[in-house]
């Protein structure tokens, strides 16, 4: 609260005429909000990117979106029960607009990925385009391996050759025989183990597609985990520098 003394003489008076102004500079004490508002807003947004690190056999990747999306929410009621009503937002309260922006993409984002995972044997094979450059450059980039595989050496999967049906019994040589004892003779147990064979081959290509989505779905967990939780950390020191 500066003052200042000023001494004026006016026309209709002789006598000088002192005066002193005060000039009060007001301004709001942040602690208190930034202790009970705003780090709890921090610590949750931060929690908010960790349901890309949850393995999706969890079930528990969706749920941990909704739990923080509907914790922001409280906090948000009660900051606007704190504030007073204004035409301009103010910086805590743009903060949680935009928390919660993040949270509700990273929630949409997480059940795309759950998609991806559960895409069933009988789904099609992985395009091209994203063998090449999310299973292959992505994949190798943010370390993402499978068992047993040497981080930084990551290679698309090759895809698995289409089944042919077996043609003359399953390709097996059969030239005549003289000897009554020789399979050559057993043309319905050929064909009944080329059918074996054909369905097995069937079912591991299957399970290599079913492989495949489920690897894609954790390199893209892997991308948008770093990318929300840079941009939660970002967010919250610019609002925590601005604040204090």
């Amino acid at each position: 609260m500066p003052a200042r003394r000023r001494v004026l003489t006016y026309g209709c008076c002789s006598e000088p005429y002192p005066d002193v102004t005060f000039t009060l500079l007001l301004r709001r004490r942040a602690a208190a909000y930034v202790c009970n508002l705003l780090l709890p807003c921090v610590l949750i947004s931060l929690l908010a990117p960790l349901a890309f690190h949850l393995p999706a056999d969890s079930g528990e990747k969706v749920s941990l979106g909704v739990t923080v999306l509907l914790a922001l929410t409280v906090f948000q009621l009660l900051l606007a029960e704190s504030m007073p009503p204004a035409e301009s937002v103010p910086l805590i309260g743009k903060y949680y607009m935009a928390t919660m922006t993040m949270v509700t993409f990273s929630t949409a984002l997480t059940i795309l990925v759950m998609n991806l995972h559960y895409c069933g044997p009988t789904a099609r094979p992985v395009p091209a385009w994203a063998r090449a450059f999310l299973l292959g450059h992505l994949a190798r980039g943010l370390c993402v391996r499978e068992r047993g595989e040497p981080c930084g050496r990551s290679r698309p999967p090759k895809s698995p050759p289409s089944p042919q049906p077996p043609k003359g019994g399953a390709g097996l040589p059969a030239g005549p025989c003289h000897e009554p004892r020789c399979l050559c003779h057993q043309e319905a147990l050929l064909r009944h183990v080329a059918t074996i064979a054909s369905t097995f081959r069937s079912h591991r290509a299957a399970q290599r597609r079913h492989e495949d989505w489920k690897r894609l779905a954790r390199v893209m967990d892997r991308f948008f985990l770093g990318i929300f939780f840079s941009m939660a950390l970002v967010m919250s020191l610019l609002v925590l520098v601005q604040a204090l």
